[in-house]
């Protein structure tokens, strides 16, 4: 009786050590993790903390798409810091997982915005966001001839950034100018702002005038980064994968806010 006794417990610690080895290697964190700690490696603006990389860098909120088995997460750093910077990270059907930096205006270069310069004082990030999406999309292989992409990227700019999709018929919107309090860099000149805005905006009624000759321009305002992004594809044929291109307007100023 001892002796099945002893067998059954034996049994039962083999079936829990395989099903916590189970868990922990289906787990996403260390692959998380690592694709966080080569991006903080890669690039100095983002900070490592000093804690677990998922610790600092928390999730803002995750979209899963179940029809194409594909995940998009969105972490950033403590909104208590000034100017706090985030991070991206796709995951495919695969189970592979990459990350991109997403910075805030801050760091102009990154975004290569229209009619704006990066500010001598902040240390370039010598890359484009443009640059970065289209490796993390050509990577995971997103980039097919089925229409993968542009449900990636609707689903990362509506649902992930909570951008609003923006026509013709509503284009108004883009001629609003916000003011960004943040200490880190120079308070900026209105006048200078409503200058961009007004350039920005006539850039943007000119693509839609000229969208015959492309085969998609979609338009995104990002009201919580004061951001344009205008995703176009100079690819007619339909059979082919798209030539994307990304260009983003900054719609902010720089202000100081002081108290009494």
């Amino acid at each position: 009786m001892n002796h099945i006794t002893f067998n059954t417990y034996l049994i039962t610690i083999f079936i829990l050590t395989t099903l916590l080895s189970c868990n922990q290697t289906n787990s996403p964190e260390p692959e998380i993790e690592k694709v966080i700690t080569e991006l903080t490696n890669k690039f100095s603006q983002l900070l490592k903390g000093t804690s677990n990389p998922l610790d600092y860098y928390k999730l803002v909120r995750s979209v899963t798409n179940g029809e194409m088995n594909f995940e998009i997460q969105l972490r950033s750093e403590p909104d208590t810091i000034e100017d706090p910077q985030q991070i991206i990270i796709f995951k495919n059907a695969l189970g592979q997982y990459y990350a991109i930096p997403f910075f805030s205006n801050t760091y102009r270069d990154y975004w290569d915005f229209q009619f704006d310069s990066p500010l001598p004082s902040v240390k370039p990030t010598n890359t484009t966001f443009e640059k970065e999406f289209i490796s993390a999309l050509n990577t995971l292989n997103f980039i097919d001839t089925i229409g993968t992409v542009w449900t990636v990227i609707d689903e990362m700019l509506s649902s992930l950034l909570r951008c609003s999709y923006v026509t013709k018929s509503d284009s108004t919107k883009l001629l609003t100018l916000y003011m960004n309090n943040n200490y880190n860099i120079p308070v900026e000149n209105s006048d200078s702002g409503f200058h961009r805005l007004q350039k920005n905006y006539a850039a943007i009624s000119d693509k839609w005038l000229k969208q015959e000759f492309l085969y998609r321009a979609d338009i995104y305002f990002d009201a919580e980064n004061y951001r344009i992004y205008q995703i176009c594809n100079s690819e007619r044929l339909w059979r082919n994968k798209p030539n994307l291109s990304i260009t983003v307007y900054r719609q902010d100023v720089v202000f100081h806010q002081t108290t009494l």
